[in-house]
């Protein structure tokens, strides 16, 4: 018999008395015959689904689940969900679309209990291959240093060009970068030399860089900034 079959039997019971002979009285009752479950089969992978399927029931239906190779070993993890029986992937690490597009992990689920009657049967585990797609995130540009320091003589003529800050878009698609400038601060340092005392004039400007959209604003330059007398 095989509980994953059919788990219930109903068995009519008839007693005679008389030996069974002509003109005795009998009497029926009906047996209910419900089969206990043992642990004689592994867990199966659904296809498309993190879930391996056990055909038996309670503490014999668990599974553990672990993830034994693949390309994102160190990215991924794996646990069991107790009520669901389902295998839960989780992220431990961040991940970037322009470095890799796609992992492959090999999953197993083993049964939790292992009856050693039926050991013979098993292994009591199965595998299952798990493809992983990383989507795109449309990410900022972003500065090739996050300060600068231009330095330029007092003497220098005007609109002379003493630097330039650059900034890239990390995306595959590469859009185009437009830069604005805002919050022009002039800080005034003595320096004091061996020699001399001067007095060094520093300009701070903070410089923003944006995607291109398809409308761009007046201000917006389409250029990487150059910083001008």
């Amino acid at each position: 018999m095989d509980r994953e079959a059919k788990e219930e039997y109903l068995v009519v019971i008839q007693a005679k008395d008389m030996g069974g002979h002509s003109g005795g009285l009998s009497g029926t009752t009906t047996l209910t015959v419900t089969l206990t479950d043992v642990n004689d089969n592994p867990p199966k992978f659904a296809q498309r689904r993190v879930k391996a399927n056990d055909q038996d029931i309670g503490e014999n239906a668990q599974s553990s689940y672990d993830i034994i190779d693949g390309d994102g070993t160190a990215l991924f993890e794996i646990t069991s969900d107790a009520q669901a029986q389902d295998g839960i992937i989780r992220l431990r690490k961040p991940l970037d679309f322009e470095t890799k597009k796609s992992y492959t992990l090999k999953v197993e689920a083993a049964n939790v209990h292992v009856d050693p009657r039926f050991s013979g049967r098993g292994p009591f585990k199965d595998t299952a291959t798990v493809k992983i797609v990383v989507e795109d995130a449309d990410e900022p540009p972003v500065f090739s240093s996050p300060t600068y320091l231009l330095e330029v003589h007092e003497n220098a003529a005007l609109n002379s060009v003493i630097g330039q800050v650059t900034a890239r878009d990390p995306d595959i698609t590469s859009s185009p970068i437009r830069y604005f400038s805002f919050k022009r601060k002039i800080h005034c340092v003595r320096r004091v030399t061996s020699k001399s005392v001067q007095n060094v004039v520093k300009y701070a400007v903070r410089v923003a860089a944006f995607e291109a959209p398809l409308t761009w604003p007046r201000d917006f330059s389409q250029h990487a900034p150059c910083l001008c007398l």
